[in-house]
């Protein structure tokens, strides 16, 4: 039987994380954060009901989780390749046999494999939620595969400003702008743009506004509100103008992950696109060219 092969630059990367003491030391003080929150939750709601108590804990610590992630995943990729330009080790790395979207995949995989073990490390505090019911495993594992998506997406643009940049502390910068925009600024345009187009029309025929506007499905922070409205049930349904979350079907966190997807995957495209020296040698030919035919 043929033995399954591992990205080299992922076992490499993996080696190296795990020899030192700060995988550990994150995780620990990651899922102490999350423990002190869910203590001091479930302290405050002592005498409240059950369910009261499972809604808290569920929605902070899931909110905690996906904040942590959203900060934590572009600055584990953001300097994968500008890393390796400083390093002066680039081009060693792309001398090898590896094809250049293997090594993109081999240094995302190595960044995100730590989200994912911060991710895994937190189910047992998650399952906290279990004692008072409502919520199931598979509603854990749905959540995961959103955090996963999520960290997936947004490693990908770390990267991508990786190969785009130079200096990591550049590719870092641009990597949270990008998260501003889509998170906050995405937000306020789409809350905005219906409060002064599209609500006073259905205030004057005394109708309510039920559809959800399409820059949402492109915001992951309205993804996971839509997510918690789909496992919390009635909690926080239309807190957000312009937001409805349906019942069945086809819902707004089901398409913002998959257009999460779409997006990671053509940067990872890009990704190695940009890697590639030949690309480099192409585009310096057709300058010089240029700059030629300007001195003739």
């Amino acid at each position: 039987m043929k033995s399954l092969s591992i990205n080299p630059v992922l076992l490499k990367e993996a080696k190296v994380r795990m020899r030192g003491w700060k995988t550990p030391i994150t995780i620990f003080i990651y899922n102490l954060v999350l423990m002190v929150v869910a203590y001091f939750i479930l302290k405050a709601a002592r005498g409240d009901s059950g369910a009261k108590s499972l809604f808290m804990i569920y929605a902070v610590i899931s909110g905690i989780q996906f904040g942590l992630i959203t900060l934590i995943a572009p600055t584990l990729t953001a300097g994968a390749i500008s890393g390796e330009r400083e390093k002066q080790t680039l081009d060693i790395l792309l001398s090898t046999d590896m094809r250049y979207s293997s090594i993109i995949l081999g240094k995302l995989s190595a960044s995100l494999s730590q989200v994912i073990l911060l991710i895994v490390s937190s189910i047992p505090i998650l399952s906290l939620v279990f004692v008072f019911g409502g919520i199931g495993f598979l509603d854990i594992i749905k959540l995961g595969l959103f955090y996963l998506v999520i960290a997936i997406t947004l490693g990908s643009a770390g990267i991508f400003f990786s190969t785009v940049f130079k200096k990591t502390t550049v590719s870092n910068v641009m990597s949270y702008v990008t998260i501003i925009f889509f998170y906050v600024v995405i937000f306020f345009i789409s809350v905005a743009y219906i409060s002064i187009y599209v609500m006073p029309e259905y205030v004057m025929n005394n109708q309510q506004y039920s559809g959800t506007f399409w820059l949402h499905y492109l915001n992951p922070g309205i993804a996971f509100i839509s997510l918690m409205f789909d496992q919390l049930g009635e909690n926080f349904r239309r807190i957000i103008p312009g937001l409805e979350v349906s019942s069945g079907g086809l819902q707004l966190w089901h398409i913002n992950m998959i257009i999460n997807l779409a997006v990671s995957a053509i940067l990872i495209f890009l990704s190695s696109y940009k890697i590639n020296p030949k690309n480099r040698r192409i585009k310096k030919k057709k300058v010089k060219k240029v700059n030629d035919s300007r001195k003739v």
